[in-house]
């Protein structure tokens, strides 16, 4: 059976998490409900969604290809993971 990962509710999370969902509402330019499914799960441990996190930003920064097309293939590789977030 598969492992799977209780998705918490933003209140659920400490100041600095909520501060960080803050951010990705703006970085997103979207008014969420809750955080994304994959940034609640990361921001749950910060030693690992941190260096994740810096990571996702620099690979979505302008550069060779638009942020649409950046966005479709995390879509693909998530598709053909299986990934449910």
């Amino acid at each position: 059976m598969p492992t799977t990962v209780r998705l918490r509710g933003a209140a659920e999370y400490p100041e600095a998490a909520q501060k960080m969902f803050e951010l990705s509402r703006a970085w997103f330019n979207y008014d969420f409900t809750e955080p994304p499914a994959m940034s609640r799960v990361m921001a749950w441990d910060p030693e690992f969604g941190g260096p994740h996190g810096r990571a996702m930003k620099r690979a979505m920064a302008p550069g060779e290809f638009s942020r649409a097309e950046k966005e479709m293939v995390a879509a693909v590789v998530s598709g053909v993971n299986a990934c449910a977030y």
